[in-house]
């Protein structure tokens, strides 16, 4: 622009002069309010962008705080050590671990190799009675070398002992196979020598050789009963279920265990023992395996015997037991052995049933375990109780199980 003098000393006239002023404010104006627009543009901008970064932030903090909550509630122990070996980070999970070791962090890692770094990442090992395995990963930096290191410290003492847990049953799979095979080569000639032991107390003269093949069959059924254990508890029960009658089949079985009874009296006579068998009423038939629950009841009956043979000697009082059967008022049948014998303690009644516990010196384990494996293949139950002096076992069929026979013998209703 040229100067005002000059201007005023040319030879443009006054209204040519402010026609040029006119202009030049008319082009200033235009200018701040260009100006004034690109600035409330760029505060505009600005503040999008606060609002953005704010919210970014936000973000940030959430998840900051979400991080936070899951590292806090890990059961893992997280730790991280800057690659000079200073804590920047521990969860709340590390304090357990740090209860079960006496070494310092530090001595801790370079024990199991895992500090300072190398090319090992993972270990496992154990400490004051519990399984440890611990993961270790670096953290990579913007020019690509580690700024820290993560460890992960799990606990994996139930795990391991899962997998004991998992060779101990593959073990005794492999042994019951071997026991099933044993027990079913032992069968056969068991099967002989009853057939025999019958076969000669049929044409037994003397009452000293009756007592004689008495003893033998009471053993022979004791034998047979100890190999049924170890079969039924190698595989499965699989039922064979049909209708029978109960009457019948308790007689049966009341029969049968009389004699192993009087047996038992006889070679130890300083114990008087008395077995009563209750008879099914009213009438009613049961849809079992007459096999399995054969040897369920037969189980319970041994168990009652024992314990009263178990009474000591100079104790007088009777040594009952007994074999009941009784309709519920659900329509389920409780097949009921007892006897007031020995008792069950208190502090072992929970594990009765658990396989191989047992509390006599020469008992198996097995016959409870059987018994409630059996019950629960008939969709029934066993319970133990103990009233007053006497122990009590009930063995209970389902009564979709069970139906009632009318006086004249023809089936009726469930009941």
């Amino acid at each position: 622009m040229e100067n005002p003098e000059n201007l005023s000393g040319s030879s443009l006239g006054a209204k040519d002069r402010e026609d040029i002023l006119r202009q030049a404010f008319l082009s200033f104006q235009s200018a701040s309010e260009s100006l004034v627009t690109s600035y409330a543009a760029l505060e505009k901008r600005i503040a999008d962008l606060s609002l953005a970064l704010s919210r970014k932030n936000m973000d940030f903090d959430r998840q900051g705080s979400f991080l936070e909550a899951i590292l806090k509630n890990l059961s893992a122990g997280v730790l991280v050590l800057s690659p000079g070996g200073s804590v920047l980070y521990r969860n709340p999970a590390m304090e357990v671990f740090f209860e079960t070791t006496e070494l310092s962090l530090l001595a801790l890692l370079e024990t199991k190799g895992l500090w300072p770094p190398d090319g090992r990442e993972e270990a496992a090992f154990d400490e004051r009675n519990r399984s440890w395995g611990v993961v270790r990963r670096p953290v990579p930096g913007p020019e690509g070398g580690p700024i820290g290191y993560v460890f992960i410290f799990t606990d994996v003492t139930r795990i391991r002992e899962m997998e004991e847990e998992m060779a101990r049953d593959r073990r005794l799979r492999a042994m019951g196979e071997m026991i099933a095979q044993i027990a079913h080569e032992l069968r056969n000639p068991l099967g002989s020598l009853e057939l025999f032991s019958a076969l000669l107390t049929r044409d037994a003269t003397t009452s000293e050789a009756r007592e004689y093949l008495g003893h033998m069959t009471t053993s022979i059924a004791s034998m047979d009963r100890l190999i049924g254990n170890l079969l039924y508890h190698t595989r499965t029960p699989e039922l064979q279920a049909g209708w029978l009658d109960a009457g019948s089949f308790l007689g049966r079985i009341s029969t049968d265990f009389s004699r192993m009874v009087q047996s038992v009296s006889r070679s130890r006579s300083a114990r008087t023992l008395t077995f009563h068998s209750v008879p099914a009423q009213p009438p009613f038939l049961l849809n079992v395996d007459e096999e399995l629950l054969t040897h369920a009841l037969f189980n319970l009956l041994s168990n009652g015997l024992e314990a009263l043979m178990g009474l000591p000697l100079t104790e007088e009082r009777s040594r009952e037991l007994r074999l009941e059967s009784l309709l519920s008022n659900d329509g389920s049948c409780l097949l009921v052995v007892k006897d007031n014998g020995t008792g069950i303690a208190s502090d072992v009644a929970e594990r009765i049933f658990d396989p191989f516990f047992t509390t006599r010196a020469k008992g198996t384990g097995l016959g409870l375990s059987i018994v409630h494996n059996i019950a629960v293949a008939h969709e029934g139950e066993v319970r133990y109780e103990r009233e007053g002096d006497w122990t009590v076992f009930s063995l209970s069929i389902p009564p979709k199980r069970v139906r009632s026979v009318s006086g004249n013998g023809n089936e009726g209703g469930v009941r």
